[in-house]
């Protein structure tokens, strides 16, 4: 493996690592913290890092039960639609906000807290719901887009209680990485063409300007987790991708210029990401 680049993979994840290891120690000196609440739009990395945040917690002696705000998405049939009728799966009205409120009054009175999960493939939550009972010292770290959202709680909590982590990708130069991150994960994983992310995209956006975004300002700590070196590792894919884009379609302009921001890094295989790595959930 090229030497150079080993060590730009080296640095870029260790910056990362870095950040998650003092966030961890900053949470287990604090008895008093149980919820962690971590927000992010669309492809920042919520569930990696939900996953590494718990598992140094839990190595401390602590321990950390994760919850995530998909599983309190609304089933088919109390679904909200959008003006042009299609349905609402990005607002904060797409969640049963009244179950939250619950979820969050009860884990912070120590109270066994009963944690539904929702099936993707029927869109309806199971009859299987795990319990929690957060225990002296224990916290439970809480991850979705609209973790931040203060209508999650029915009344004003105990600062004192709550740690607040906003996630986001921002790569300098106007890329937006988080489309790339995402159009290359739809097209490995759902044979979805670069059209289609861009029609999703600009819902997406739009609902993180309003109800996403507003949230950050309330946030303990943001992370940035955009890594040098993920251009390398997507941007092939991304740039054949974006080549799609017809001449006629809305979005040719927006491809046209993102290619022309891509087109500069050279290709990186992908055995040079760490099998631990944040990058591996957009692959």
């Amino acid at each position: 493996m090229n030497e150079k680049i080993l060590e730009q993979v080296k640095n870029d994840e260790l910056n990362y690592e870095t950040t998650i290891n003092e966030i961890a120690e900053r949470i287990v000196r604090d008895m008093g913290i149980k919820l962690v609440l971590i927000a992010g739009g669309s492809c920042a990395g919520k569930t990696t890092t939900t996953r590494k945040l718990s598992e140094l917690i839990n190595a401390s002696g602590r321990v950390a039960h994760t919850v995530s705000l998909d599983d309190y998405y609304r089933n088919l049939d109390e679904s909200v639609y959008l003006p042009d009728g299609t349905r609402d799966i990005e607002s904060i009205n797409s969640l049963r906000v009244d179950m939250i409120a619950d979820t969050f009054a009860d884990l912070l009175a120590g109270k066994e807290t009963p944690i539904p999960m929702f099936d993707f493939k029927v869109g309806a939550r199971t009859d299987d719901y795990r319990r929690i009972k957060l225990g002296e010292g224990d916290v439970v770290i809480i991850e979705g887009l609209h973790a931040l959202n203060l209508q999650l709680f029915r009344e004003a909590p105990d600062e004192s209680a709550i740690y607040r982590i906003y996630l986001f990708a921002d790569a300098g130069d106007n890329s937006d990485c988080r489309f790339v991150r995402r159009m290359v994960r739809d097209s490995r994983h759902r044979n979805a063409s670069a059209e289609h992310t861009y029609n999703l995209w600009d819902n997406v956006k739009a609902n993180e300007y309003t109800s996403i975004e507003p949230f950050r300002k309330y946030a303990d700590v943001t992370i940035n987790t955009f890594f040098p070196y993920e251009r390398g590792i997507l941007n092939d894919d991304a740039i054949r991708l974006l080549n799609t884009v017809e001449p006629t379609s809305s979005h040719h302009d927006n491809a046209r210029s993102l290619i022309e921001i891509l087109d500069r890094v050279p290709q990186i295989c992908d055995d040079y990401i760490p099998e631990n790595s944040l990058l591996r959930e957009f692959i």
